[in-house]
Parts: structure tokens; sequence; C-alpha cells
């Protein structure tokens, strides 16, 4: 039951998003830094034009197994240091001097990092966008069904299906508005040089920088080394959409409940049990309720990346790397269940009013 487990990788991943953070991913996203800053420093007389070509059809065309770098990752607590001493031995000493010119690891660690979340946003994004659209044909469909609303655990008083829906899709509807100025503040290019001031490119450095963000599609930005609320604030994004989902699955798993009968999760067919044949577990709503309390937590751990002491910590550090693939991944499982459910779910509106009407009979309403 590990992050890469392939038994669950369908019920708590996703598989795109598995694959946007994996180490081949990873390795591409750093070699298109490199590729990206080896071009514009050409551009603006930085290093030789002709070191820059070489660089670059070097690190388009070679192909790194990840597990090359594994040793030197333990030795120097970063991957990008092992892949360099990997390329640069691939290419001539006075071509392989220009390659990460004036750069720091942490400058292609984090852009590497904003463009797989730049992948994983678009996903996600296009993932919500069809969970709203399901969410209003629902409301469409059965929105003035009779149902009964219940507050504390108990029976309160008789409303419209349309109100249970409004609560999930509402929400949902606000967090789309609110991904564009997320994605504003965390896609964004990192590069600062050995301290974060740009001082190694002198008056050039403003330049290039601005240059590396438009040619890898990166919003500009200043260093931003030890500054993490923009990874923050988008951590905080996918652990309130998540929150937001296991809101949706918990209401369901109450009105799924055999005695109260008001919702199937899957017409189709839900979980089945090993010993009693007769039940249909709603495993989609329950996953939902897990993985909004999973990223929960680990926002949680995200959160202590703000204590980032100094210019660089990699203590600070490393707890994004565990953290956020497993934020983004947990928050696409969780839009794919709502979207099979969204799809899927069967609404018994006899049952609906049949709860309404005994409620009223009982209470002589």
């Amino acid at each position: 039951m590990n992050e890469t487990s392939q038994i669950f990788s369908k019920y708590l991943a996703d598989k795109e998003i598995s694959r946007i953070f994996s180490d081949e991913a990873l390795i591409k996203k750093i070699l298109a830094f490199e590729i990206a800053l080896a071009k514009e420093q050409a551009y603006l007389d930085i290093i030789p034009k002709t070191a820059s070509e070489e660089i670059s059809s070097l690190l388009s065309s070679i192909v790194v197994d990840p597990r090359e770098l594994a040793d030197g990752t333990r030795q120097h607590g970063v991957p990008v240091v092992p892949l360099l001493e990997l390329v640069k031995s691939k290419i001539a000493a006075n071509k392989a001097k220009f390659i990460h010119y004036g750069a720091t690891s942490q400058d292609a660690m984090d852009t590497a990092l904003a463009l797989m979340l730049k992948d994983a946003t678009k996903i996600i994004s296009e993932k919500l966008a069809l969970v709203i659209s399901n969410l209003k044909r629902l409301t469409l469909k059965y929105g003035n069904t009779p149902c009964m609303a219940r507050t504390r655990g108990q029976l309160a008083m008789p409303t419209l299906f349309q109100h249970k829906i409004i609560a999930w899709l509402e929400p949902l509807q606000r967090q789309s508005d609110r991904l564009k100025y997320v994605e504003d503040s965390a896609l964004k290019i990192q590069l600062g040089g050995a301290v974060g001031d740009l001082a190694f490119y002198k008056e050039k450095g403003d330049s290039l920088r601005k240059a590396v963000a438009a040619a890898l599609d990166l919003h500009l930005s200043p260093s931003w080394h030890s500054q993490r609320d923009g990874l923050s604030e988008l951590t905080n994004w996918m652990a309130i959409t998540s929150g937001v989902l296991g809101k949706m699955g918990a209401d369901i798993l109450v009105m799924a409940q055999t005695e109260v009968g008001e919702l199937v999760e899957n017409a189709e067919g839900g979980g089945k049990s090993s010993v009693m044949p007769h039940k249909n577990n709603p495993v989609l709503s329950e996953a939902l309720v897990a993985l909004a309390k999973l990223n929960s937590g680990l926002h949680s751990i995200q959160l202590n990346s703000l204590v980032h002491t100094n210019e660089r910590d990699a203590a600070a550090w490393i707890l994004e790397w565990k953290c956020i693939p497993q934020i983004v991944g947990n928050t696409a499982a969780g839009l794919n269940h709502a979207l099979t459910i969204s799809e899927k779910i069967k609404v018994n509106t006899e049952n609906m009013k049949r709860n309404v009407d005994l409620f009223k009979k009982s209470n002589k309403q």
C-alpha cells in the first residue's frame, strides 16, 4: 500500500498524475529547464551559442535511468547534482562548464516542480469542470424531489434534493473560480542563482529570468527560494477541493444506508462483500471521505515548509517533495470518484418521498 501501489492505483490514486510526478518526468522537467536556460543565455551572450546548441542537442536526446541517480541523491540530498554529473560526462569539458551556468539546484528543482504542477492542474481543472457539469444535470433532473434534511445526525425538516446537491456544487464552482489565482501564485519560474539575487548574471539577470519564464510558459516571478506561500496556496486549494468532495461522500453514505434508501452510489453496482452477497457498498463515497482527511493532514505538513530557514532549507524542501505529489494525486482520485458518482448515481425518488411522508405523519404535519 505504498505511494506507487498498482493494486490501489485506480482507487486511491490517478494514473495521469502518477505519471506526471514520476522519476522519469522529474528528470525531463529538470532537463527542460536546463535547455531553456542555455538557449536564453546564448541569446543574451552569456554563454557561447555553439555551447548552447550542443547542450540543447544532448539534453533533448539523452535518456537517463532514474536508478542511476539514486546513490548521488542520497549523497547530495538532491537529484540535480548527480544528473548534472552524468550529462556533463557526455559532452566536451569546454561545453560542459556552461550547463546549469550560474544556476543553483533549487532553481532546477523548483522550476521542474512548477512544470509538473502546470500539467497536473490542467488535468484537475478538466475533471472539476466535468463534475460541476454532472451535478448541474443532476439538479435539473432530480432537484425538485422532496427529501428530508438532517441536522446533527437527526431528521430535521422536509426540503428539496436540490439543496443537497447545491451544497456540493456551489463550493466546487467557487473552487473553479479560485484556481486561476492559485495557478498564478504557484506556477512560476524559479531562477535566482546561488542565494537568490541573480548576482552571477549581473545586469543581464532580470532579462534572463524573463526569457526563461517565457520559454517554459511559466509566470514571471522574483526568486522565491525561501518563500513557499505559493505552493502552500496550491495545496490549500487541493485540500479544500478534497474536503468539498468528502462532504459529498459523507452525505451519500448517510442517504445510501439500507434503512434510508434514498441513494445508490452507483446504479451499475458498488462494492461487494466477501461474506455478505446482498451488500452494495458505497466504496467511492468512502474513498472521498478518506481522501479528504488525508489531504487535510498532508496540507498541514506542507504548511511547515513555510518555516524555511535563511536562504535555503532542505529540511523544509523535502516536505514538499513528499507531500505535494500525494496531495495532487489524492485530489485527482477524488475527482475521478465524484465523476463516477455524479454520472451513475441512482436517486430513489420514491424512498425520498416516503421518508418525507413518514416524518410528516409522525410529526402530524
